[in-house]
């Protein structure tokens, strides 16, 4: 248990016989009292299919002992990665079970604290076994991989052998985004263009069915009460794709507490890169400038993950 004190563990994990406990279950433990019933009446009256009988059970539950420690005993374990995730949804952290040089494994049992029920895994002989399991986060920035407990009953349920892991892995949570929506600010349109013409730093292209991804902003009122249908139609502008937007925290409403602002910048992060700005974003001790595209929305949703509490 001393090697427990020492934090997570980095890389790969073996479960070999130092790290594999094992003790008799509750019904291992009825099987004990049985036998024993069994002993003392089979001495008392003399019987001897009595001793015959106690000793063959008492041999299956020794032989049912072995064969649960070596379910586990061999296995490696090795951490994967898990996506971002924003807080209160539920993270998949992959994680990977190497059956390198040993017989098939059955029921092996995976449990993650804060889940209700435990992840069921079967490895077969010289494979490997990808399984997710799910993290519950409740607050933004990095959640370290808590310690989890592999454990089985195989293959009579009469002992358990468990192991704990460790891994040296953690996930980011992302904040949560303001909802409902506020739209995006005003007078933090930059450009030429935008200084201009405002919000709308385009020229009017053309009217096109709605697409999924497409910012609700850019809905055609006009249009769809003209055709009467009922499908949503979208405005397509040209020019500079959207125009320039800074996210400011400077700008947020006095009134506004940390988390809040956090959540607002959030949401106006999501806002702009679903309706092709290039956006940059002011936060304390960061300043990303304009850009646009997956890659600057993640860097932008992490450094607000990352914001001090």
């Amino acid at each position: 248990m001393l090697r427990l004190a020492r934090g997570p563990h980095a890389g790969e994990l073996r479960l070999d016989r130092r790290r594999v406990y094992i003790l008799p279950t509750r019904a291992g433990l009825l099987f004990g009292a049985a036998l024993l019933t069994m002993l003392v009446t089979s001495i008392n009256y003399g019987l001897a299919l009595g001793y015959a009988l106690t000793f063959l059970l008492a041999g299956v539950g020794l032989v049912s002992m072995l064969d649960t420690w070596r379910n586990l005993g061999g296995l490696t374990l090795r951490a994967g990665r898990a996506e971002p995730v924003a807080a209160g949804e539920l993270a998949e952290l992959g994680l990977l079970l190497q059956n390198g040089a040993g017989p098939e494994r059955f029921a092996i049992d995976l449990q993650v604290p804060g889940t209700a029920q435990p992840t069921r895994i079967d490895v077969a002989a010289g494979a490997e076994q990808l399984v997710a399991v799910a993290l519950p986060t409740v607050r933004r920035g990095w959640l370290a991989v808590p310690r989890m407990r592999v454990s089985t009953t195989w293959p009579l349920g009469l002992w358990q052998a468990w192991a704990w892991w460790h891994p040296q892995a953690r996930v980011l949570v992302l904040p949560r985004a303001e909802s409902p929506a506020v739209p995006l600010p005003e007078g933090a349109w930059s450009g030429t263009e935008a200084a201009g013409r405002g919000r709308g730093a385009e020229d009017f292209a053309a009217i096109r069915p709605f697409r999924p991804g497409d910012s609700p902003r850019r809905l055609a009122w006009k249009a769809m009460a003209r055709t009467g249908g009922d499908a949503l139609l979208i405005s397509e502008f040209e020019g500079g794709g959207g125009g320039q937007l800074w996210l400011d925290w400077a700008t947020l409403p006095p009134g506004l507490d940390a988390e809040s602002r956090v959540s607002r910048l959030a949401r106006w992060v999501l806002d702009a890169e679903a309706a092709g700005l290039r956006y940059g974003l002011r936060v304390p001790g960061v300043v990303l400038e304009l850009d646009h595209g997956p890659a600057h929305c993640a860097t932008c949703l992490e450094a607000l993950a990352l914001l001090p509490a």
